[in-house]
Formats: C-alpha cells, sequence, structure tokens
C-alpha cells in the first residue's frame, strides 16, 4: 500500500501507486484493434486486394508495437507514442491510397481513430509515471532545503 505524503495532491498519490505497481494500460485494447485489422479483410470481405494487404500489414506492425508496450512497462511511452502515429496513418491511409469501396474506408478510419485516441492516452499515463518516479526520487532544491533549515530555526527559537 502506497502512503500519502503530506499536502499530497490525489493525482500523484494514484500516480505513485501505479509507477509502484504497475496498472493495467491500454496497450492490450491497442494490440486488440490491431488484430481486428488484421482480421477485418476476410470478415468484411473487402473487394480491393491492396485494401487486404493494406490493413493485414498496418493490424500486423500495431499489434506488435502495443504487445511490446504492454509487455515492457519502460518501452510504453515510445510504443504508444510510435501507435499513435500508426493509427493516425490507419485513419488518414483510405484517402492517401484511394480504397474504392466504402467498407474498408469506413473500417480504418473508425480502427484509426480508437488506435490513437487510445494510444494518446497510453502516452499520458506513461508520461505522468514516469513523473511520479522522478518525484519520487528527486531530492530537494537548495532553495526547499533553506526554507525548511530556517523553519526549524525558527521553531527552536520560538520554544
Amino acid at each position: 500500500m502506497v502512503r500519502r505524503r503530506p499536502d499530497e495532491p490525489d493525482y500523484q498519490l494514484a500516480a505513485r501507486a501505479t509507477a509502484r505497481t504497475g496498472a493495467p494500460g491500454t496497450g492490450t485494447a491497442v494490440a486488440a484493434a490491431g488484430v481486428w485489422l488484421v482480421l477485418a479483410p476476410s470478415v468484411m470481405e473487402y473487394p480491393e486486394p491492396d485494401a487486404v494487404v493494406h490493413d493485414g500489414v498496418l493490424g500486423a506492425v500495431i499489434t506488435i508495437v502495443a504487445i511490446t508496450g504492454a509487455a515492457a512497462p519502460r518501452a510504453a511511452a515510445w510504443a504508444s507514442g510510435a501507435t499513435a502515429l500508426l493509427g493516425l496513418w490507419a485513419a488518414v491511409s483510405p484517402f492517401a491510397l484511394d480504397h474504392g469501396s466504402t467498407l474498408p474506408v469506413v473500417n480504418e478510419v473508425v480502427v484509426g481513430a480508437v488506435v490513437t485516441v487510445l494510444s494518446l492516452t497510453g502516452v499520458a499515463v506513461a508520461v505522468e509515471r514516469s513523473c511520479a518516479r522522478r518525484a519520487a526520487r528527486a531530492r530537494p532544491s537548495r532553495c526547499e532545503r533553506r526554507r525548511a533549515l530556517s523553519h526549524r530555526y525558527v521553531d527552536e527559537e520560538v520554544r
């Protein structure tokens, strides 16, 4: 159990708790979206072979990067950032590659948006965790040490 420090806001306490014990991240949901991209062409029967290959490769890459980030907490920040970029590409690629039919376009835009939002959430969690770890290990600044010393001397004079 993580003990609350004096004057510590709730969000910092939660960040310290998740940094120490780990918390389920968004990597699993992003990996599931990547698996869906791999399976979608056969489930939804895409008419264009280019869209089938594109979704298969993109889904496999998203899945591998998301699983890497979920399995290795130190890699979570870069993996979430990479999957956010891949999700953005998934949302834009149907227009850039000119997929003709509506089905692959809608599927890729929706999955790309989901992957991007979840990945950006993962980036925010990873940054908060790293800040909480740094704050737990950081030394007080020179100003804070002087202030603490001056308060100690003032308290002794009052007694």
